[in-house]
């Protein structure tokens, strides 16, 4: 019965002694390691998309004024010229948008004209 107990506390807190080998370290699989980490490294700073600091603006100006917080008299001529762009820039691609979607509907209905 006792040794019965021994061998459960010994399941449950793992007191066998068992022999854990560490493999051993290859100095060229590091390098390997590092060199492609930098490689990995470079490639996602050529990949970064550099923050339009100018349209981030835009936004934020839009966004001021949508919410009341600024007036027209209150922008300077700079900030009403990329406002403006940026209004113009929303329409041409809702424009764009709208396009697309009437090329879709108008191939839909063809499709069923021929269908019947």
């Amino acid at each position: 019965m006792i040794e019965k107990v021994k061998k459960f506390f010994r399941n449950l807190f793992g007191t066998d002694n068992k022999v854990y080998l560490e493999a051993p370290k290859n100095e060229n699989t590091n390098i390997n390691y590092i060199e492609s980490q930098n490689r990995n490294n470079e490639f996602q700073e050529q990949i970064k998309v550099a923050p339009d600091i100018v349209r981030e603006k835009a936004l934020r100006l839009q966004k001021d004024y949508k919410a009341g917080l600024i007036e027209e008299e209150d922008l300077s001529e700079e900030d009403f010229e990329i406002l403006s762009d940026l209004y113009y820039s929303q329409i041409e691609s809702t424009k764009q948008s709208i396009e697309n979607y009437r090329k879709k509907i108008l191939n839909i209905k063809t499709k069923l004209a021929q269908s019947n």
